[in-house]
């Protein structure tokens, strides 16, 4: 592979540039690497080739042969590697029923996946009123207090709520939110019950969301849509409605997916 890439900001943090170059010089034809192999292709130092590689090791991106001491790709390079081929299916499944969404309701209409305690944001429609919610795609946000968030985290175990709740906490972000853990167990069961989730106000003042899963071949639930708007248009007489709309939806973009989430 040679040495490093030239091409670089000031904005590149060197040591990442370094550990990512390693990455980078694994190959079909070199599919494992000693120290000084990697010390040599990249101009490095052994002792700093060997402790980003440690590092590396550390959070799974390297895995080292114990015999031979040379390093290959870990498992968490496949993970990413799945995750991302995963959520590109996943949004190429759902934009249509994303778009009937939208065209329905004429609100904003989103799509989040469960990344470790919270729900990402990968895919999102803007309603085109003025007065509107945003997309925010590629954000994060809170699962206890966000539709995206409560749908998903419904489906998951009830030990693992407590878990995840006593990670993060229950802060309020608003007058409304959640901060107990009983009153989050109450919602976790009406939402099982009612099939969807609502935010009342509970994230942002003045925004309200109806949220449903979307799960998987083999039944679990990875992610979530949602419809969202100013609380003057998502009110209570029409939150039945959308709630019809937004389960219909994924329950469509569940049963059109082969194994995208699996």
């Amino acid at each position: 592979m040679g040495k490093m890439p030239a091409r670089h900001t000031e904005y590149d943090v060197m040591a990442v540039r370094k550990a990512l170059a390693i990455l980078c010089a694994f190959t079909p034809a070199t599919p494992t690497l000693s120290v000084t192999e990697i010390s040599r292709q990249l101009d490095l130092p052994k002792s700093t080739a060997h402790n980003l590689l440690r590092t590396l090791k550390n959070f799974g991106f390297v895995t080292q042969e114990p015999q031979k001491k040379c390093y290959r790709l870990g498992y968490k390079v496949f993970e990413l590697s799945e995750l991302f081929s995963h959520n590109t299916q996943l949004v190429s499944y759902a934009m249509p029923h994303l778009r009937r969404l939208a065209d329905q309701t004429k609100e904003t209409v989103k799509l989040g996946i469960l990344s470790g305690t919270a729900i990402l944001v990968i895919a999102a429609i803007e309603s085109s009123f003025m007065l509107h919610t945003r997309g925010d795609e590629g954000r994060r946000a809170l699962l206890y207090c966000t539709g995206l968030g409560k749908a998903c985290l419904a489906t998951l175990p009830d030990a693992e709520i407590r878990e995840i709740a006593a990670h993060g906490g229950q802060k309020p972000i608003t007058s409304r939110t959640i901060t107990t853990l009983d009153r989050l167990e109450q919602e976790m069961a009406k939402i099982r019950a009612s099939g969807y989730a609502v935010d009342w106000e509970e994230n942002e003042q003045g925004v309200c969301c109806v949220a449903a899963c979307v799960r998987d071949p083999n039944g679990r639930a990875k992610a979530a849509i949602s419809i969202s708007g100013p609380a003057s248009r998502i009110t209570r007489q029409r939150i039945s409605k959308l709630a019809v709309l937004v389960r219909d939806a994924a329950r469509a973009i569940s049963a059109s997916q082969d194994s995208p989430l699996s």
